[in-house]
């Protein structure tokens, strides 16, 4: 997403354009009205595609070598997204973008966005992209989506990526971190320089 469109993003959920209080396919119906009118750079190609059946967004930036891939897990809440607003990862990364379209809530319960992020994994390696030119990156929902799959691509004894990138990653579903806790009475955290830093 860029920087413009997070910006459009933002003032519309300030304004209400999709309000919480709302029916869930409303707020998808939303969400999907305003990205779609957000236009894409004209040297971004966006494809629709599927990996280990789970539907993808290819998100190819010109002049970028298609070999390094970033499979990318979208924001949400695990209810509301798609697979089509990651343009500017690719850009920076200088990779292609593969976006998991993964099931979502309530439709689809835990563990289903899990198993579709582990068969799309699955799947590029099957296809012949080695781990190491791959990367996991993810925002909110889709951050802690990436760190439950390479917790599951370990367990079935998959080759780790050559490296992942969370962007506020919604790791805590238990909503039981001592963080959220000290936030919600106000308290802000900034944790203290250790000695070792303050000497470099």
């Amino acid at each position: 997403m860029s920087a413009e469109q997070r910006e459009n993003l933002e003032a519309a959920l300030r304004k209400s354009a999709i309000p919480v209080d709302s029916d869930v396919s409303e707020q998808r119906r939303l969400l999907r009205e305003f990205t779609s009118g957000q236009p894409l750079p004209a040297d971004v190609t966006v494809t629709a595609a599927a990996l280990g059946g789970v539907p993808t967004a290819e998100i190819a930036v010109d002049g970028i070598e298609p070999r390094r891939v970033v499979l990318y897990f979208h924001g949400g809440v695990y209810v509301l997204g798609d697979a089509f607003l990651a343009a500017q990862v690719g850009r920076r990364a200088r990779a292609k973008v593969i976006s998991v379209d993964y099931r979502l809530a309530p439709e689809h319960p835990y563990p289903a966005a899990v198993d579709n992020a582990l068969a799309a994994c699955q799947a590029l390696l099957d296809n012949g992209t080695a781990a190491a030119d791959i990367a996991f990156a993810g925002e909110s929902a889709g951050g802690g989506l990436a760190v439950a799959t390479l917790v599951n691509a370990r367990d079935h004894g998959l080759p780790w990526p050559a490296a992942a990138f969370l962007m506020s990653p919604y790791a805590d579903l238990t909503l039981a971190g001592t963080t959220r806790h000290r936030l919600a009475k106000g308290r802000t955290i900034i944790p203290r320089r250790s000695k070792k830093c303050e000497q470099q």
